[in-house]
């Protein structure tokens, strides 16, 4: 017990450092993990941007493809342009 008296200051200081890199390092994980969520839900939200740019060009691409269909002059062209045989476009 004497022990414990002589030395309490030193005790003391031991706990109090001890306490802090436990406080600092408890911080340290809060932030990483914070970091991590905040990358995910950039990145789930990145994903949600490009599957919607990428339903408007489809359906850009589909409103060109019927516009091409309704017009005959556009439909012949489209046919010259990609038939390997131009004697059977009409």
């Amino acid at each position: 017990m004497t022990i414990l008296l002589r030395y309490w200051p030193a005790i003391a200081g031991i706990v109090l450092v001890a306490l802090i890199l436990l406080l600092v390092r408890c911080s340290d994980r809060t932030q990483d993990h914070a970091v991590a969520q905040a990358q995910q839900a950039g990145a789930s939200q990145q994903r949600a941007d490009d599957l919607q740019t990428t339903l408007e060009r489809t359906e850009q691409a589909h409103e060109a493809a019927r516009q091409i269909e309704r017009d005959p002059d556009a439909r012949h062209a489209s046919c010259l342009r990609y038939s390997r045989t131009p004697e059977n476009c009409h």
